[in-house]
């Protein structure tokens, strides 16, 4: 907390706490009057006005007289600056979606066919999903676009749950991967292998940047990278051909293409080389929540595994 007296005499505004938190950065009214295009005495102002209202010093003079420095009071300021500024951020941004009634929902490409099936089954959730812009991508760029506001809510796959202090999280699934083989393969006769007997093929992936990949990645990694990558492809139904064909073998979740095509075999992994998929969705804590989006999570909150998500 500031310890000097606020007086409330200087009427403030957002542009002033931003040529001071820039101030504190470069140290320098003249850079950042460079930065913001505008006349360093207009920096010089937003200063002064800052420390009427606050009734102390902000900045002072290095010995040198050739920088400035913060006093120990502007170093709070600066310090607090930066989260007052992103919910301001934040508050602009719910304000620009309202105005143009459309709000963002992120869905990654490799979940939405699965929870698509299960969501527009009833009149009442497609019209509640009707409300929303859905935006799909990989879940680490729907992560990303959600904690810099350009999504109100997104869907996300990772390989462990995902925590953060700026999301509300809620964990909607989780399953195993599974290894998937074709029914000509030696392994097909078996219900659980060790991840050192699936070495002795090679493997057919997804891209790269996937949980599916990290997944397959963290199983490599601990038998020293063995493994042998024939190819990746984006396309789940040109792996399960290819697996299909028994030209590899590969390491997926229980998709519905797999589990439709026939020719391929699922096979459990030993628990110790088990590594899980989870499916949450996630918010800012920060969102500003109304019916539509109320609606939203809770069509999202009746998906689960009891529900046949999975299956």
């Amino acid at each position: 907390m500031l310890e000097c007296k606020t007086r409330g005499k200087a009427k403030m505004n957002l542009r002033d706490f931003e040529y001071f938190s820039f101030l504190g950065d470069m140290l320098s009214f003249t850079l950042v009057a460079k930065k913001f295009n505008v006349s360093q005495p207009s920096v010089s102002y937003a200063v002064k006005r800052l420390e009427e209202y606050y009734g102390c010093n902000l900045i002072e003079k290095s010995s040198l007289h050739r920088s400035i420095l913060l006093t120990r009071e502007g170093q709070i300021l600066k310090k607090q600056l930066k989260s007052i500024l992103e919910e301001f951020k934040m508050v602009e941004k719910a304000i620009e979606h309202a105005k143009q009634q459309k709000v963002y929902v992120g869905f990654p490409s490799l979940i939405k066919t699965r929870v698509f099936s299960k969501l527009f089954k009833t009149e009442d959730n497609v019209e509640i999903i009707s409300n929303f812009e859905l935006i799909s991508g990989s879940s680490t760029d729907l992560l990303s676009k959600l904690l810099s506001g350009h999504l109100e809510l997104s869907l996300l796959g990772s390989v462990t749950p995902i925590k953060h202090p700026d999301l509300n999280v809620k964990l909607l699934y989780s399953y195993e991967f599974k290894i998937y083989v074709s029914e000509d393969n030696p392994l097909a006769q078996k219900s659980q292998i060790t991840f050192k007997e699936a070495l002795a093929y090679p493997f057919i992936l997804l891209e790269d940047g996937l949980s599916h990949t990290k997944a397959f990645d963290h199983l490599n990694d601990k038998h020293h990278g063995k493994a042998k990558v024939l190819v990746h492809f984006s396309d789940i139904n040109t792996i399960g051909q290819l697996v299909k064909s028994n030209v590899g073998i590969t390491l997926m979740t229980p998709y519905l293409p797999f589990q439709n095509m026939k020719g391929l075999v699922e096979i459990s992994l030993v628990p110790e080389d088990r590594e899980m998929f989870y499916v949450q969705y996630a918010f800012l804590k920060k969102s500003v929540i109304n019916d539509n989006f109320t609606k939203l999570i809770q069509v999202l909150d009746n998906l689960s595994n009891k529900d046949g998500l999975l299956y």
